[in-house]
């Protein structure tokens, strides 16, 4: 936090806050497998099917 205070007072900007699902949407597949490894955690047999396409 400190290091980001600082680039802010170098530079004049202002935090730029990339969102609740910025890692989801960056690495959609490392968050499909975090979430698959949670709820095997929790006892879960987790079986995945693509949702069908609307025609």
């Amino acid at each position: 936090m400190l290091i980001a205070i600082w680039n802010m007072l170098q530079t004049g900007t202002v935090y730029n806050d990339p969102g609740k699902d910025y890692y989801s949407k960056r690495d959609p597949d490392r968050a499909k497998k975090r979430a698959l490894h949670q709820l095997q955690n929790l006892g879960y047999t987790v079986t995945l099917e693509p949702i069908p396409e609307a025609v």
